[in-house]
């Protein structure tokens, strides 16, 4: 039950009563006056909003659209209030996506081992140290193993950690 739409049904109600009693009241006979009239309409009305506000869930939270809360709000708050995931995103390349030689930037696809420019071998992603042609597939030399499951010791790529901008 939606407490805020049944104080508004509460509230049309307890106008529409008044409407009908304010010719009696104020005149001492009974009148069918404009009031009463309006009363007579505003009645079934109070009564739908309370029988809306008594179906309605109840939210915890109202929203700038007035005293009618949203429960949609409440659900957008909750997940929108959960704790980001702790570690860095970090997107790893495709093994299927080429890559650029290290000597003359050209795009060598996944499946060659050299550049078709300067004949650079293709370094492996996981250990830097060069891919051959094994097997019919491009596989690293010291694992012997595709290029996506190379088992090798991760060694640092050079020059990663300084810096080439020149400021510092």
């Amino acid at each position: 039950m939606n407490r805020s739409i049944v104080f508004v049904g509460l509230a049309l109600m307890i106008l529409a009563i008044g409407l009908f009693a304010y010719p009696e009241i104020l005149t001492g006979a009974e009148a069918v006056d404009l009031e009463v009239q309006v009363g007579i309409v505003v009645l079934p009305l109070g009564i739908a909003v309370i029988v809306l506000g008594a179906a309605a869930p109840d939210p915890r939270l109202t929203t700038v659209g007035g005293m009618f809360g949203n429960a949609d709000e409440n659900e957008m708050r909750k997940r929108l209030a959960r704790s980001p995931p702790t570690g860095q995103a970090r997107f790893l390349p495709s093994p299927l996506e080429s890559v650029n030689c290290r000597k003359c930037y050209t795009a060598v696809p996944a499946q060659m081992a050299d550049c078709p420019r300067c004949g650079t071998h293709r370094e492996c992603r996981g250990c830097n140290k060069p891919l051959y042609v094994l097997a019919g597939a491009v596989r690293c030399a010291p694992c012997l193993k595709d290029e996506v499951y190379c088992s090798c010791p991760k060694v640092r790529k050079p020059g990663a950690g300084r810096r080439t901008s020149g400021h510092w």
